[in-house]
């Protein structure tokens, strides 16, 4: 690696060391890294969106937007969430610049002076409890718990599991035994431990991919002294800081590694870990990319069944859980006296592919005319075809459904409505009691 060993050296080499005391000249002020921030819960702008923190000091800042631009030469008040503290922090706007262009959005980078000097605070000098709790080995055995779990709900056919991650997670751990893996050996054990975590909690909660990379790159961030870690894909140079160093994750055969760009300040001093680490977390990124392309192959197998040619008896479902996820996939068999609900990627899909859903977990369970439906659909209310008592249903979050009911019971595990729109894309629904807050009959 002669090349990335030039461009470290390069970026030591450049190191200037600052003076701490002296604000009056805001380039002198030591500029931490979110690695070094330990006691920095978030950044945002006051009445505005969150910031992603580049670099902070007494006397500034620098942060990216997304799809928000700052102009230059004008005031703003940024929100510093410290512990259990939050600071305002008056500031203006030096200058601003694009830092990437996706066709999804663009990311501006901003230079920022405070209006008074910030004393930061010490970073505590103790671990928290949750890190003296993290295991490596354990954290290995709960992902590939929470891999094999989703590779069974995966398959569309009878064939073999794909073994979705394996690959990549070897490799990271593999780069533990390298010689700077070795000599960073206890914090780089915690910290590949807690990148375990973040990945199983989110497989776990069913959180969509791109969330779980924000959370893993979040993580990258408080333990490497970088300015910006992005994720991209591996091949990709479009929009690539031509000082930022990348990270390439193991290439499956599926084509979807992942690589991280990574731009390091100016003097920062990293250890042999540091890199190992970075090139570990590549690989693990490769694990969600993984992941992502199995389930964009999951909907647009089950989207692809056309909606008359459905087997005897299967029905679309769209399960909607208590905390906001959402299941969608065929169902056969539903009772509610069964106090679950199984739902099958594809019609007589095999049972390893059948996922099973407590109905305690569940706001409300819809039979759809089709799994994507029409986002653009306008509702059409028409009463006078619908069988059955008027029903106003307020669920706990605070949502309100309107409809008719046939079996309407306070008791039992909950209740089936129709709803009021002749031409919506629900044909009927099944209203969980354990979501319902209360219940009107106008």
């Amino acid at each position: 690696m002669p090349a990335l060993a030039s461009r470290i050296s390069h970026i030591i080499d450049d190191a200037v060391v600052p003076s701490p005391n002296s604000w009056d000249n805001r380039r002198s002020s030591v500029r931490r890294t979110l690695s070094e921030l330990s006691w920095l819960n978030q950044i945002r702008l006051k009445y505005g969106p969150a910031l992603s923190l580049l670099d902070l000091s007494a006397g500034g800042a620098q942060i990216e937007t997304t799809s928000y631009r700052l102009q230059p030469g004008a005031t703003v008040v940024v929100e510093i969430a410290a512990g259990s503290e939050t600071l305002f922090v008056p500031s203006r706007v030096l200058r601003t610049h694009v830092s990437e262009v996706l066709p999804s959005a663009t990311t501006y980078r901003a230079a920022l002076a405070f209006a008074r000097r910030l004393d930061l605070p010490q970073s505590p000098v103790t671990g928290k409890q949750s890190d003296r709790e993290l295991n490596l080995v354990h954290e290995h055995a709960k992902l590939n718990v929470a891999l094999r779990r989703l590779d069974e709900s995966m398959l569309l056919n009878g064939g073999t599991v794909t073994g979705v991650g394996r690959g990549a997670v070897a490799a990271a751990l593999a780069i533990m035994e390298s010689p700077a893996g070795r000599r960073g050996r206890t914090t780089f054990s915690r910290e590949m431990a807690r990148l375990f975590r973040t990945i199983t909690m989110g497989l776990s909660h069913g959180t969509a991919p791109h969330t779980i990379l924000d959370q893993m790159v979040e993580g990258v961030r408080r333990a490497v002294p970088a300015q910006v870690i992005r994720v991209a894909n591996q091949g990709s140079l479009v929009g690539i800081n031509s000082n930022a160093i990348c990270f390439d994750g193991l290439s499956p055969d599926v084509g979807c590694a992942a690589r991280l760009v990574v731009e390091f300040p100016r003097g920062c001093r990293l250890d042999s870990w540091h890199l190992a680490f970075l090139k570990a977390a590549a690989h693990l990124a490769t694990v969600i990319s993984e992941i992502d392309q199995m389930k964009g192959a999951r909907n647009r197998a089950a989207t692809a069944v056309p909606n008359r040619d459905l087997p005897l008896g299967w029905k679309r479902l769209v399960v909607r859980y208590l905390d906001g996820r959402l299941l969608k996939g065929f169902n056969v068999d539903f009772a509610a006296a069964k106090g679950l609900v199984h739902v099958w990627m594809v019609p007589n899909g095999p049972e390893a592919s059948r996922i099973t859903v407590p109905l305690r977990q569940v706001k409300a369970l819809f039979f759809v005319h089709d799994l994507e439906g029409d986002p653009g659909h306008r509702p059409s209310v028409d009463t006078s075809t619908r069988h059955g008592r008027r029903i106003e249903v307020t669920f706990v979050d605070g949502e309100v459904l309107e409809g008719t009911t046939l079996n309407y019971s306070r008791e039992g595990p909950g209740f089936f409505a129709t709803p009021l729109d002749v031409l919506g894309n629900n044909l009927r629904l099944f209203v969980a009691s354990g979501a319902v807050r209360h219940v009107k009959f106008p």
